[in-house]
């Protein structure tokens, strides 16, 4: 398989750059040291990489108590987060566990790669920070995003988390390992062959084709996908911008390793308020299953009010009559949320 293209490198990146200069072109974006001052990775960077040890006990010393959810992949599989060999499950358990007891396994697992064997994997994944590190919540924010998300950690062997979308803005940050990141811009879902809407294993849906090892004679439009995919190669204190939908494929490199990641909008921050994922599913039950004449009528409205609205186009109705022609106000947002709800039920 060929060399992917490079995600661009950006440096010594402030909020006035990436509001104006970054985030308008929505693309993938390397954000090179912009965490490299925190003191989760002036610890990590202190440590020599060889123990791991030093590190991960100044993580625990912040550790506010109680049990941690962990998913754990057995020794008998490959260390990527993936349905079952039957596609009617998954290749890894979910399980609440003692703290101490899932750093004993993460350690031990580490041990057994670094000699060279497949132990599994375990993981603790996009847990929010504030319930197991309290204190580190306020210490590792991100000045980037308007809205100050609450930061996320994964923290778990080597492994890998197949190619998959969030429906909000993420920018991920390298706290320990290194970390190869494949993206994929959200055009390329035809050529992805996306799995199920509802039965995923994490939440969103993802590709059923094997990055490292594709099966092109299966899955032959993939090829197309890596013809545009770009690639991002990641250190401690480096950061990563994933636009809104663009595919990303992550490989945890290292034997342990850990991010924190912040979610601008979208469904985590929804706050009972719509997402375009409800207008998603709402079609699916209303138009995909309409004869094609009708589904190609429908597009064509949606084009016209939606996707490539513009204002102008109304500019021949009177202002007191355009009512949600206009943009939504509160008052008009909570109407039509009404509305809505009525005709669900």
């Amino acid at each position: 398989m060929r060399a992917l293209k490079q995600v661009a490198t950006w440096h010594n990146v402030t909020p006035a750059m990436f509001k104006n200069d970054i985030a308008p072109l929505a693309e993938p974006a390397i954000l090179k040291g912009l965490v490299s001052d925190w003191p989760l990775v002036k610890q990590v960077t202190s440590c020599t990489g060889e123990n791991p040890h030093a590190w991960l006990n100044m993580l625990s010393d912040h550790y506010v108590g109680g049990s941690v959810r962990m998913a754990e992949i057995p020794q008998s599989e490959s260390p990527q987060f993936f349905y079952n060999k039957a596609r009617d499950g998954f290749n890894f358990t979910r399980k609440v566990a003692p703290f101490m007891q899932f750093m004993r396994v993460l350690l031990q697992n580490a041990e057994l790669i670094k000699a060279g064997n497949n132990p599994g994997a375990v993981a603790i994944q996009s847990a929010p920070v504030v319930d197991y590190f309290n204190d580190l919540a306020t210490t590792h924010t991100m000045a980037l995003f308007a809205d100050k998300p609450k930061p996320r950690f994964w923290l778990g062997n080597q492994s890998t988390v197949v190619a998959h979308y969030d429906d909000a803005e993420n920018i991920a940050c390298v706290i320990a390992g290194e970390r190869k990141i494949t993206l994929f811009a959200p055009h390329q879902i035809t050529n992805l062959y996306v799995g199920s809407i509802e039965h995923t294993p994490a939440g969103a849906p993802v590709s059923m084709v094997d990055l490292n090892n594709p099966d092109f004679e299966k899955f032959p439009k993939f090829k197309q996908a890596l013809n545009e995919a770009l690639v991002a190669q990641l250190q401690p204190g480096d950061a990563l911008y994933i636009p809104t939908l663009w595919w990303h494929h992550v490989e945890a490199l290292s034997p342990i390793n850990m991010m924190m990641n912040y979610w601008s909008g979208g469904s985590i921050a929804k706050n009972s308020e719509p997402v375009p994922m409800d207008a998603l599913l709402l079609s699916i039950m209303t138009i995909r299953d309409l004869p094609t004449a009708q589904k190609k009528a429908w597009q064509a409205f949606f084009n016209y009010h939606i996707f490539d609205f513009e204002e102008p186009q109304n500019q021949h109705i009177p202002e007191q009559l355009k009512g949600i022609l206009n943009p939504l106000t509160s008052q008009q947002r909570a109407q039509v949320k009404q509305w809505l709800i009525k005709q669900l039920s």
